[in-house]
């Protein structure tokens, strides 16, 4: 029998599935694997050069991945671009500003 008491099941916002980024003669990032829910706050921590600012590069649309899946509210993306990541609700807010 089919349970109605509970609310249906809410996608992911993103979702990343086995990513890996690799730039000639470095590992940038293996089998990343991280699903975030809408209306939550994330940290990423890690030693310099753990792939942090990689896998925020990818998130946001910055620089495309090399193998695995990424998911926006549940639907697969075979790339993203700032643009498309900033239609999709996803906002980087870069720890440090650049000066020009």
């Amino acid at each position: 029998m089919l349970d109605t008491t509970q609310a249906p099941a809410v996608p992911p916002a993103v979702e990343l599935r086995g990513v890996g980024k690799r730039y000639p003669g470095v590992v940038a990032l293996e089998d990343v694997s991280l699903a975030v829910q809408p209306g939550t706050v994330h940290a990423l921590v890690g030693e310099n050069g753990a792939g942090k600012s990689t896998l925020i590069k990818i998130v946001g649309g910055a620089v495309g991945w090399d193998e695995g899946t990424v998911l926006v509210d549940g639907v697969e993306q075979s790339s993203l671009t700032p643009r498309s990541a900033a239609a999709a609700g996803i906002a980087v807010i870069h720890q440090e500003t650049q000066v020009a």
